[in-house]
């Protein structure tokens, strides 16, 4: 597994190194940080997350560093050990089928009671958030890692712009958790190179049109054909799991954060 990434606490680009709020306070910028490295592959699937290494991997407190980790805790990416600590969480071909179909079904209901909801301020908020997301261009993995998160952040920040018309905090929490726990697989998994050629940014063009005339059927096509694009992508993800998971038990490598420190940027 990938484990000479460049940490995420050490992008130069604010964009791409802190939380959207300014004021997050240090456990706050620690779970951050924690997050994205695990859903980018920097941690491996089941390594022990070590306070005392953690805490130098990422020069960050012990309080905020432990107070992180249980924050991730109920997110689906860290899981506890009775009396053995926290790790990063287990992948599996059975997790992901059965993400994979919940983050739809979920997905389908916010867009449903956001076209039916959402107010002025959100279909302005999701024209500006479509406007910033195409300024931004497509990284994949054989590109300069800081430009790839880049692009993940306003890949992110489109969803969740769109999908904030619902007006349920619970349910983009759900959508939020539910969505991470996927890139992480994507990231991990996929054959990013049949993504080269899609133009996501036409495709958000599509879905936002039909969003902005309140037509709740034609949202739901546009959805459906978008999942479906996507289709290609997620078969490698699921035929990589497969294959891992046909293959003796092998012993996990060394921790990415073992040496307490950062690995070198790529």
């Amino acid at each position: 597994m990938p484990t000479s990434l460049p940490s995420v606490a050490t992008f130069a680009n604010p964009a791409a190194s802190a939380p959207d709020d300014a004021a997050a306070s240090q456990t706050q910028v620690a779970a951050y940080w924690l997050r994205r490295d695990i859903v980018r592959g920097v941690f491996e699937p089941l390594e022990r997350l070590k306070i005392e290494q953690l805490t130098g991997f990422y020069d960050i407190g012990v309080t905020p560093m432990r107070e992180a980790i249980l924050m991730l805790s109920g997110s689906g990416l860290v899981v506890h050990e009775h009396q053995k600590g926290h790790r990063v969480a287990p992948v599996s071909l059975a997790d992901y089928e059965d993400t994979m179909d919940v983050y739809k079904r979920v997905y389908k209901l916010a867009l449903e009671m956001a076209v039916e909801a959402g107010d002025d301020a959100w279909e302005e908020r999701v024209v500006v958030q479509l406007h910033r997301s195409m300024k931004v261009r497509k990284v994949l993995r054989d590109g300069d890692p800081e430009a790839r998160e880049l692009w993940q952040r306003a890949y992110w920040g489109f969803h969740l712009q769109l999908l904030s018309g619902c007006g349920s905090p619970l349910l983009m929490g759900i959508y939020r958790d539910l969505g991470h726990r996927l890139e992480r697989y994507v990231n991990l998994f996929a054959e990013l190179e049949l993504d080269r050629a899609r133009d996501h940014h036409a495709e958000f063009r599509e879905i936002v049109d039909a969003v902005m005339g309140r037509d709740a059927t034609a949202a739901r096509r546009r959805i459906d054909a978008y999942f479906g694009t996507g289709e290609p992508l997620r078969r490698t993800i699921r035929e990589t799991l497969r294959a891992r998971e046909a293959r003796p038990a092998r012993g996990r490598g060394r921790s990415s954060a073992a040496a307490g420190k950062m690995p070198a940027v790529a």
